[in-house]
Order: structure tokens, then C-alpha cells, then sequence
């Protein structure tokens, strides 16, 4: 029973996510990502949205998981909020006809949903009298909606916000040690 259970425990952690390991050392996760290093800066020039900031959403939202389903928004439907930045499909077409973003047109591309991320804050910066540098107030509009930001946020979706924001801060930091 004993070789049983400890293959069964093996198993769990050997299949763990590998994001989740890349992630707690931003240059590791980018050297082994190397191509995302372009994609970040083009955001970070055209949106004004860091690397750090839009790492910390991914990891949040999809682990680094281009296929990944069903989070998001607050009862979000898992057939509708998909890919790396699980936006949902009216948004992702919302930002598809307002940005211009002329790449791939998939959820599950990195650049596509990097972008997404940037132009989702500059969306709402001026509703939110909040700038882009603000990631605490742009994550709560970004997991709630607009709506449900100016219904107020609970408790837990602020603390969620704030340890967001605090991944972006430690990840920019990480990112300019490694030279991005």
C-alpha cells in the first residue's frame, strides 16, 4: 500500500503546472520564453502597461495555460473565458474591432492576449479615474467588470488585487535585474 501511495503522491507533484515554478523567478520564466521578451516591450510602449503587470495577470488567470478554460470574471462561463488572459469572448471581440491589434486573433497566442491585457487598462483608465500603473484598481475591473467594480469589490476579490499588484511590482523588479 505504502509504494502505492507514494507513486499516487509523486504523480500529483510531478504533474503540477510548470508555471507555477517558472513563475516565482520572472527571468527564469522569460529565458525559457525568450520570444515574449519583444512582445512585452511593445506593450509596455504602446499601452503603457509593464511587463510585470501583464505576467502577474496571466500567471493569475490562466498559469501560463494558452488552453486554459473557465476562469475570469465572477461566475464565468468556462465555455466563453479561454486562453492565456481568459478573457471572454464579447471582450476579446470588443478589443479586437477597438485596438487595431492586427497579430493573430487568438486567445491562445501570447502576443494577442498580452496586448488584450494592455489595452483592457487603457480601456478603462478614464472610467476609473485610475492609471495604467494602478494594477490593484485595474485587475478588480479586469476580474469584475466594470460594473462590478463600481458596485464595490468584496474583500476577498481586494485582497486578490493587491497580492496582483504586489506579483507585478516584484516581477518588474525581477525582470529589470535580468535586463528587460
Amino acid at each position: 500500500l505504502r509504494p502505492i501511495i507514494a507513486t499516487a503522491c509523486a504523480a500529483v507533484f510531478l504533474s503540477a503546472p510548470p508555471a507555477l515554478a517558472q513563475t516565482a523567478d520572472m527571468c527564469t520564466l522569460i529565458a525559457r520564453n525568450p520570444d515574449w521578451i519583444p512582445i512585452l516591450q511593445t506593450v509596455e510602449q504602446t499601452y503603457g502597461v509593464t511587463p510585470g503587470a501583464v505576467l502577474a495577470v496571466i500567471d493569475q488567470e490562466s498559469r501560463f495555460n494558452a488552453s486554459a478554460r473557465g476562469q475570469g470574471a465572477s461566475g464565468a462561463n468556462p465555455q466563453r473565458n479561454f486562453g492565456y488572459s481568459q478573457a471572454n469572448l464579447r471582450t476579446w471581440n470588443w478589443f479586437l474591432r477597438e485596438s487595431g491589434y492586427e497579430g493573430t486573433h487568438s486567445r491562445t497566442d501570447f502576443a494577442a492576449s498580452a496586448h488584450f491585457i494592455g489595452w483592457h487598462f487603457v480601456e478603462h483608465m478614464d472610467s476609473i479615474n485610475a492609471p495604467v500603473s494602478d494594477t490593484y484598481r485595474h485587475y478588480l475591473v479586469y476580474k469584475q467588470g466594470l460594473g462590478g467594480y463600481r458596485r464595490g469589490a468584496s474583500a476577498a476579490s481586494q485582497r486578490l488585487a493587491r497580492t496582483i499588484a504586489r506579483r507585478a511590482a516584484t516581477a518588474d523588479s525581477q525582470l529589470d535585474g535580468c535586463g528587460l
